[in-house]
């Protein structure tokens, strides 16, 4: 064993942004060779057993069974980085000895982290003790915390723009950034927000959409919010929506309502009974 060792690895993530956004950040690492990918539980065994890689990046939840599931049914043990949205799932990804858990949305820098401990564990040879499990385990509950925290300050985010008075004490703090980083391709491209018609979820991948595209944003929805203010309003748990380039508000049944946005392809995105009541606390109707 002379040199920097390759880790053969291997992608289960049954969301195919998910799965590209690990491969993006896996090719930035030349000691990792991808051998393969799969989106559902009965492929991911055909593949792991096939390919016998070192390392899997393995979702929790995904069609055909679960994670959990896929390692008690396949004959090649590879070590193992959990990838979910879910931090409950935490304490059964260790008791089946996984290196590290990812808890989405994840950076380039936990993603590096969590590398390196594969790195040193097919080094040693030896699954991660548990004080450092417990170190895991804590550094997961407070990302998760992060987010929960910074959501209640939305209202002291607000800019001058919509002519209420200018919140005291930290406000500049949580003004609205200048650019907004988004993945196109390869590259960081800086939107300014004004271009940005609405941000989507689907589970943690976030994605600006603008008059001429979807791109990738590595932010969560709680963050762009508090940072963005009431220049965007969260139209419902996966939606945050511009509110310059809202044009028409339709009322529904059951409090429910829609927008109609000013892009060329009149989008109409829905809104929750219960953020339909704050929308008429902002744009009386």
């Amino acid at each position: 064993m002379k040199g920097a060792m390759m880790m053969r690895v291997v992608i289960v993530e049954d969301e195919k942004p998910a799965r590209d956004r690990l491969r993006r950040l896996l090719n930035e690492h030349t000691d990792c060779e991808l051998v393969g990918e799969a989106g559902d539980a009965t492929a991911a065994v055909a593949l792991i057993d096939r390919e016998r890689p070192d390392l899997c990046f393995l979702d929790v939840q995904m069609p055909e069974g679960n994670g959990f599931e896929v390692l008690r049914r396949v004959r090649h043990q590879p070590r193992v980085i959990f990838t979910t949205a879910y931090d409950r799932y935490a304490v059964p990804a260790f008791e089946v000895n996984s290196l590290d858990y990812l808890l989405k949305p994840f950076n380039r820098d936990r993603f590096a982290a969590a590398l390196d401990r594969a790195r040193e564990a097919l080094r040693i040879g030896t699954a991660p003790p548990s004080q450092e499990i417990l170190k895991l385990l804590e550094e997961i509950r407070a990302g998760l915390a992060k987010p929960e925290r910074a959501a209640p300050s939305a209202p002291a985010a607000a800019p001058p723009a919509t002519g209420a008075a200018p919140a005291t004490g930290g406000a500049p703090a949580l003004s609205a950034p200048l650019r907004i980083p988004v993945r196109r391709a390869s590259k960081i491209v800086l939107l300014d927000p004004a271009e940005i018609l609405w941000f989507e979820a689907e589970e943690t991948i976030v994605f600006a959409r603008t008059a001429e595209a979807r791109l990738l944003v590595e932010r969560t929805l709680n963050d762009l919010e508090a940072q963005l203010g009431p220049a965007f309003f969260r139209a419902h748990r996966a939606c945050l929506v511009n509110v310059s380039w809202i044009a028409e508000i339709l009322p529904g049944e059951g409090g429910l309502a829609r927008l109609v946005l000013k892009d060329a392809n009149k989008t109409v995105l829905p809104v929750s009974r219960r953020q339909a009541r704050l929308l008429r606390d902002l744009i009386p109707w």
